[in-house]
């Protein structure tokens, strides 16, 4: 859409009812001059803009932010130590606990909160539960002379010294490979036996799962790629009649730009919406896509989310 259009107004008067703001109003389409690339924030930027790219007739659009610093908050978890669980003594308790409550239960929910009332007892006298920080690994003990290697791989990099860095690079995992040894022997020398397993925990390789070998050979590969073309016409010949071309429908995205840690993202994709609930967001966006089109701007397609 042209900047000084009327559809131009309509989709800023359009923002401003959700407290929105539109950041490019500079053309970012070079054929037709048209602002077609928007960034929508609900809140000021430093800076905002185009750059013209060399590969393509749209230009980049880019805004700068300013977002706070945030200090990660300590992870701390609830555990119970399994391996010490006395099942014989468990399963005594249970036998002693009064289950008629949950036949004279009217719905589910009442009957999972007795056992939870009942069971969670038993389970903290029989492991009582402690609470553990997580801790972020630390980086590999590493000596001046390593650190002077890797400042002079460092160097040769930058300079486009490709076979010196390919050189130093390996004596740099060398000499982390021998300073972490050395830490390890420091370390089970101070603890003493009883702490080995403690310090050598950090860098034992979890077990792998046996995989099979495929049973594929060099020809076979070769035949099936070769039949991928005929196989796939064949089954878009035999598909019906061609069905009439739908174009790509455009949207956009809105986020908020903010620091985050690894355990508030792993939350954050834990409480991600189900295919069902998605299915009723696009529902919802395509009512407002309707109202889009009684103000005349049919063209232009909003689509308004969260990232």
């Amino acid at each position: 859409m042209k900047t000084d259009s009327a559809a131009a107004e309509q989709f800023r008067q359009l923002l401003r009812g959700y407290s929105l703001q539109q950041h490019t109003t500079e053309p970012t389409f070079r054929a037709s001059g048209s602002i077609i690339d928007v960034i929508v924030t609900n809140q000021s930027v430093d800076r905002a803009g185009v750059i013209h790219c060399d590969y393509s007739p749209h230009n980049w659009s880019r805004v700068l932010l300013s977002v706070s610093d945030q200090r990660p908050q300590p992870c701390t978890i609830a555990t119970r130590c399994w391996s010490r669980f006395d099942a014989d003594e468990a399963n005594r308790q249970l036998t002693e606990v009064d289950w008629t409550p949950v036949y004279a239960c009217d719905s589910p929910e009442e009957q999972w909160d007795y056992l939870l009332a009942v069971t969670r007892p038993i389970l903290d006298r029989l492991l009582p539960e402690r609470r553990v920080r997580v801790r972020n690994p630390v980086a590999p003990p590493v000596t001046d002379a390593t650190k002077e290697l890797m400042a002079q791989r460092r160097a040769a990099l930058r300079d486009g010294h490709i076979d010196t860095y390919k050189q130093l690079n390996r004596q740099v995992r060398s000499a982390i490979r021998r300073d972490t040894r050395e830490e390890l022997e420091r370390r089970v020398d101070r603890a003493g036996p009883s702490g080995l397993w403690r310090s050598v925990q950090p860098i034992v390789a979890p077990k792998r799962s046996d995989r099979s070998t495929p049973a594929a050979d060099a020809d076979e590969l070769n035949r099936f790629f070769v039949e991928v073309g005929p196989r796939t016409a064949r089954q878009v010949t035999a598909a019906g009649p061609e069905l009439p071309t739908r174009l790509p429908r455009v949207s956009t995205g809105a986020f908020q730009v903010t620091p985050i840690c690894p355990d508030d993202l792993r939350r954050v994709v834990g409480r991600m919406r189900s295919s069902k609930e998605i299915k009723k967001i696009e529902s919802r966006a395509q009512n407002r896509y309707r109202r889009l089109a009684d103000h005349g701007t049919e063209r232009e397609t909003v689509l308004y989310g969260s990232v």
